[in-house]
């Protein structure tokens, strides 16, 4: 009795200590990248954005990846229907309004045409003197969808990243990867994703679509081990 008194026990600690939360498996080694906490705003409909946004200087945050467009100040509007380009990684941005414009939607016969309508930020480039519009957000009826948090750093990142060495910043700066950057700097550095394998946080490879050539990059405990461009980039 005494033995099946304790295997009984045990089987209950074992169900309760199963039943208790995991911590997070953590696969590559914690930074203090981990402990950076970048700004962020929460408008809720057209003029909160304009509080939260006009004004502000944001830096890309998803390079290689936001279409942009030709504004016009006399007409309070821009040109959706001809994207200029895409914003390249940390593309310094000075935010001069914010603007409902609906987009341009081709009618399809027999169905009810939803206004759909885009949040767009005017802003001003340092290199440029024009005046452009990019998507922060969509607006349908009473309903409004912001992406600036995802698309935009709204402090300087050189700053919120300050610990990271020259050599890092200066090949980030020039849109370059090197062996030894992580995942974030990577992605900092190229911007938009194109192609991945599977595997863990920091043990995996990337295709990067950088000015319009690829680049393959490997990394492995969340640091860079390889460096494929042109044929070497396609193969798995």
């Amino acid at each position: 009795m005494i033995l099946a008194a304790a295997r009984v026990g045990f089987i209950f600690y074992q169900r309760h200590q199963d039943n208790q939360p995991r911590p997070a498996q953590i696969t590559y080694p914690q930074t203090a990248d981990d402990y950076v906490r970048p700004p962020k705003i929460y408008p809720y409909d057209l003029e909160s954005s304009k509080k939260e946004l006009v004004g502000k200087t944001v830096w890309v945050r998803t390079g290689n990846i936001l279409p942009y467009y030709h504004y016009n100040s006399a007409t309070r509007s821009a040109d959706l229907a001809h994207q200029i380009g895409v914003l390249p990684p940390l593309e310094k941005l000075e935010i001069k309004d914010v603007i409902l414009q609906r987009a341009p939607v081709a009618p399809v016969p027999g169905q009810v045409v939803v206004v759909s309508k885009k949040v767009l930020a005017v802003f001003q480039k340092s290199n440029d003197p024009g005046s452009f519009a990019v998507s922060v957000g969509t607006n349908t009826g009473d309903d409004y969808n912001f992406t600036a948090n995802d698309a935009f750093f709204l402090a300087d990142p050189h700053d919120l990243y300050k610990h990271w060495p020259a050599d890092v910043w200066a090949a980030i700066d020039q849109h370059q990867a090197k062996k030894g950057m992580n995942e974030l700097q990577v992605s900092l550095a190229l911007g938009q994703v194109v192609g991945a394998s599977s595997g863990d946080y920091g043990n995996r490879w990337f295709q990067y679509k950088d000015d319009g050539n690829l680049v393959k990059v490997t990394f492995a405990k969340n640091q860079v081990t390889d460096i494929a461009t042109g044929e070497d980039a396609t193969r798995p």
